[in-house]
């Protein structure tokens, strides 16, 4: 594995920056989902009522931490990830394992502080703490956003 380490352009506004990252390293391989652990999200303030007066509709970042609360981890396509930080601004701690989708996983406790790998099939492995985005992959290949370019 080759190990990347770099400050978050702004930790208290990284959602775009993570999904990014997320993309690039989802592109670089094929049939693979996202296991999540160790989650602390931050979702978009939209206000305190809807204007209109009506019920709010679910928001997908508050169904997922609440998902993500039951259940102790999420595994997640590109595209539901993508919903989620869209509605999210920001990833406070969280642990992003990408695993080939014919990979069973029952239970997974990932540990954004932890040093070691989170799981053994992982292909990349993002872990969020706070300013600090730590990069876990199987390619040498580093995102345009880490090599100032």
């Amino acid at each position: 594995m080759h190990s990347f380490t770099y400050e978050s352009k702004d930790s208290n506004n990284n959602s775009e920056e993570i999904l990014g990252l997320l993309q690039f390293y989802t592109n670089l391989s094929r049939n693979v989902s996202w296991l999540i652990g160790d989650l602390e999200l931050v979702p978009l303030y939209l206000g305190d009522y809807h204007p209109t007066g009506k019920p709010e509709p679910q928001r997908i970042s508050l169904t997922m931490i609440q998902k993500f609360q039951e259940e102790g981890f999420l595994r997640l396509s590109l595209k539901e990830i993508e919903e989620m930080l869209n509605d999210s601004l920001s990833v406070h701690r969280a642990v992003f394992v990408c695993l080939p989708e014919h990979v069973e996983v029952s239970h997974f406790h990932g540990d954004a502080e932890s040093l070691s790998l989170q799981h053994e099939s992982a292909l990349h492995e993002i872990t969020v703490l706070d300013d600090l985005i730590i990069i876990n992959s199987a390619f040498k290949l580093r995102p345009s956003m880490m090599s100032g370019e």
